[in-house]
């Protein structure tokens, strides 16, 4: 069974959720490792804006920290999706 996954951007003043990327996986682990890489893209091309990820039926928002020079948190957000997932378990 395959397992789909989004990533989309809410810009700043956006009423509509703009589509970035997507896909599907075999597994759901799979579904995520890509998931997060293309929010990590996602993020080096749009900045800190908020991000809505789906993997199968689960939506999670995700707007990005900051580092301390007020850059988006690059190196953290890899983290994030597999940190929920193993949350959610």
């Amino acid at each position: 069974m395959d397992i789909t996954w989004t990533v989309g951007v809410l810009s700043a003043g956006a009423e509509n959720l703009q589509p970035l990327a997507g896909g599907t996986s075999a597994t759901r682990a799979g579904a995520v490792e890509a998931a997060s890489d293309a929010l990590v893209v996602a993020a080096m091309d749009h900045g800190r804006q908020e991000y809505r990820v789906r993997v199968a039926d689960t939506l999670i928002v995700i707007i990005p920290g900051l580092t301390e020079q007020g850059e988006v948190d690059l190196v953290d957000l890899p983290a994030t999706l597999p940190r929920f997932e193993r949350a959610r378990r």
